[in-house]
């Protein structure tokens, strides 16, 4: 069976990766750029420094995280893995900006019943826990959401900054079903998200490396050179392959899903013909090759983010970082600056030591882009800058100048989960089925944002073309929706 991958991202390689276990299988891969990776990327400075580009850290707990883990032992990445456990103060510890200072959220009930606004938090408690209402029978924003479970104070506190941490956007305008699909399920099953949170069940691990990484608590992990390893050795992998054919600097530009005619079109080749098509490209670089009208104007309308990231780098004496993964700025507080990472505190070059040059990283813009920074292509990298430096002064004191200032514009790169995102999703799978068509959707524009959810989605959306094959059948995309589960990474 002649399957094409189109998008050389995680969930493209990870796509491509399970596809080709199978022996029935000859996959072609399709990659626009040089890079295999997409926004996973890491760059490494002359002086021996690291920045991410993207993701910073990939969450390892729950359907997905087990997912991940599965991968990384398939790969015999483990090794190579830097894990951060749950008595780690980084997985600890989040801190918010509040009134120009950093204060940190509470991580149980010890600090829960010490912090600032543990009145807040307990009369949302109460209020989740015996609210007599009914859930909501239809999609409802983030904001809304946490504000009818736990009260307003709760909802600005939490879902505004934690939106703006997973999705740089706003809460009052992405969809909870998309978003926390776990939750919604919960209040539907146990009339209350805390009640649903402490009756959840993690179930029985099978694969050894997730049920020692669970017991010994990881929370979170990167790897000793950079997120970057990842891609790579999948890359390396299917390279190795004689079941898979790897293009790099390869374009679609045309892609025909309705049997007889499934084929892919690269820019200045000929219609290259396949029995079906895996897509993990973003939603809207999809719709402009897809030669299907409806679908492809439905694949337009999913929206996505721009983000700029600031990396700074500091002399030692210049910054000293808290103990944590890092601060959230809340709308209300700072617009334009979506929350810091301390990159050199959480994953520090050499885990027996702190660095020499503590570095941190900043997101900004996000669905607030335009508003402060014009057009993602002609915007000041000079205003970024300043405004990034303006944030690390307000919230963390006087500091020097940095040693190293990067400013890196990333042009749609998060895809923006409006309300009502769930069921466009299960309506573009109706009409892929309806229709028969050769194709599958895989990668964060439908199934999560984070690294673990594209890795599972990925896997999840490619085995009914393992059974295809097997019976020596293949016919349409099977509907996924409504029993599907996501986890974002946060």
């Amino acid at each position: 069976m002649k399957i094409s991958v189109l998008g050389g991202g995680i969930a493209g390689l990870v796509a491509a990766y399970n596809l080709s276990l199978n022996p029935s299988a000859h996959v072609s891969l399709y990659e626009a750029s040089p890079r295999f990776g997409g926004w996973i990327h890491t760059r490494h400075t002359p002086q021996g420094g690291r920045f991410e580009l993207g993701p910073h850290s990939l969450r390892c707990v729950g359907p997905s995280g087990g997912r991940l883990l599965e991968l990384i032992d398939e790969l015999a990445l483990n090794p190579e893995v830097v894990p951060v456990t749950k008595e780690h103060p980084g997985a600890q510890t989040r801190y918010i900006g509040l009134d120009g200072k950093l204060v940190a959220m509470p991580s149980g009930m010890k600090s829960l019943l010490e912090h600032e606004k543990r009145g807040v938090f307990v009369k949302g408690a109460l209020q989740d826990l015996f609210s007599k209402g009914r859930y909501s029978v239809h999609d409802e924003t983030v904001y809304g959401f946490f504000k009818r479970r736990f009260g307003r104070e709760v909802a600005e506190l939490v879902s505004d900054p934690m939106c703006r941490g997973i999705m740089a956007a706003d809460s009052r305008t992405l969809g909870v079903e998309a978003m926390f699909p776990a939750l919604v399920r919960g209040e539907k099953e146990h009339r209350s998200v805390i009640k649903s949170l402490l009756l959840s069940e993690g179930g029985v691990e099978k694969n050894e490396y997730v049920r020692e990484a669970k017991l010994q608590g990881w929370r979170m992990l990167n790897f000793k050179h950079g997120m970057e390893q990842l891609p790579r050795a999948l890359i390396n992998i299917l390279r190795d392959r004689t079941n898979v054919d790897v293009y790099d600097n390869a374009p679609v530009e045309h892609v025909t899903v309705r049997d007889p005619e499934v084929t892919v079109t690269v820019r200045g080749g000929n219609p290259r013909h396949c029995d079906h098509v895996v897509s993990a490209l973003p939603a809207f670089s999809l719709a402009r090759c897809l030669q299907h009208a409806e679908l492809a104007e439905r694949l337009a309308d999913i929206a996505f983010v721009d983000v700029a990231l600031v990396s700074l780098e500091f002399a030692g004496a210049d910054l000293v970082l808290p103990q944590a993964f890092g601060a959230l700025l809340p709308s209300y507080e700072n617009p334009a600056v979506l929350g810091i990472i301390f990159d050199s505190a959480i994953f520090p070059l050499d885990p027996s030591r702190p660095d020499a040059s503590p570095r941190i990283s900043l997101m900004l813009g996000g669905e607030w882009f335009a508003e402060h920074f014009g057009h993602p292509g002609s915007c000041s990298h000079t205003l970024i800058r300043d405004m990034a430096m303006g944030a690390v002064r307000q919230y963390m004191g006087s500091v020097g100048e940095p040693t190293r200032c990067d400013v890196d514009i990333l042009e749609k790169c998060i895809p923006h989960y409006t309300l009502g995102h769930a069921a466009k999703v299960r309506h573009l799978y109706r009409l892929i089925a309806e229709e028969r068509l050769r194709l599958s959707l895989v990668g964060s524009s439908f199934h999560g944002a984070g690294v673990p959810d594209c890795i599972r989605g990925a896997i999840e959306h490619t085995e009914p073309l393992h059974t295809l094959m097997n019976e020596r059948y293949f016919g349409y995309s099977p509907v996924f929706g409504e029993e599907e589960e996501q986890e974002v990474a946060g």
